[in-house]
């Protein structure tokens, strides 16, 4: 099931609750299916450096913050500002890579930044609005990816910490909330708690797949597959939420659908030309 059927699900409840759940059981997830790949022990070398204390602990403050806006965008009936932030992403990578790791910009990427840019421009100038949502999604989802890449730590790792960290704030959080009254796990009804525990499922279990097979496909492809998922979240808040999709939302979509076409195909060049050189 798409994630934003599945939260959409549980709309009813408030979205800092869904995301506190959703890093609790992560973290439980996760932690059990490490365990069983005996790299468990990975996850506790973490506390020996501050480093990576320092650093995984600010992504795991900016993946809590996308994973609220992300619930929220879909508790308010907004999936597609959700699925234009993820689109835009990997545009706000380049520019954070460029200024801060001193990673080059190829002409190509230049244009797709250049078109992901005029799409939201777009849209202010179109609606007299700013994106914020998007932008939100967009903006901690790119600086966490250009955290993540300071420390030497493996994805499922360092989701793990990350989970860890949330759970120590979700876990007061939730207990104080069901104390009073006004928490919706094993207070509500048991379809209601239920789907709570899934949101650990189905964050983890995609994102842990993905990263064992992302090691054996070309990095093009892994480009696409990235977008995989904002486009389901796009057909889905259209065809199946029945999001109104207005004119000038549409046609920033198409720049920016645009601008991946050219961000792709220059991944794949790029990757072309490091196999044939090491041949």
């Amino acid at each position: 099931m798409p994630q934003p059927l599945f939260f959409n699900q549980i709309n009813y409840v408030k979205p800092i609750e869904v995301a506190f759940h959703r890093g609790l059981w992560s973290f439980i997830f996760l932690f059990i299916i490490l365990l069983f790949f005996l790299k468990i022990k990975d996850f506790f070398l973490i506390f020996f450096s501050i480093k990576k204390l320092i650093f995984l602990s600010i992504t795991g403050i900016l993946i809590s913050i996308n994973w609220t806006a992300f619930i929220f965008a879909v508790s308010v009936g907004r999936v597609q500002d959700a699925s234009m932030g993820y689109f835009i992403t990997p545009m706000i990578s380049i520019c954070l890579g460029y200024f801060f790791l001193k990673e080059q910009i190829t002409l190509l990427k230049f244009i797709s930044l250049l078109l992901m840019i005029s799409s939201i421009f777009f849209l202010l100038i179109s609606n007299n609005i700013i994106p914020f949502l998007a932008l939100l999604i967009a903006f901690t989802w790119g600086i966490y990816g250009v955290l993540r890449k300071q420390i030497d730590v493996s994805p499922a790792i360092g989701l793990l910490y990350e989970s860890f960290f949330l759970s120590l704030f979700a876990i007061p959080y939730l207990i104080f909330i069901y104390i009073n009254g006004s928490g919706y796990f094993l207070t509500y009804n048991s379809y209601t708690s239920v789907l709570l525990i899934l949101t650990g499922a189905v964050t983890i279990f995609p994102l842990f797949f993905f990263n064992l097979g992302i090691k054996n496909i070309p990095l093009g492809f892994a480009g696409v597959l990235f977008y995989i998922a904002p486009t389901f979240h796009f057909i889905t808040s259209v065809f199946i939420l029945k999001e109104d999709l207005i004119m000038s939302k549409f046609i920033s979509f198409l720049i920016i659908w645009i601008a991946i076409a050219i961000f792709i195909y220059d991944q794949v060049k790029k990757e072309n030309v490091n196999v044939n050189n090491t041949q």
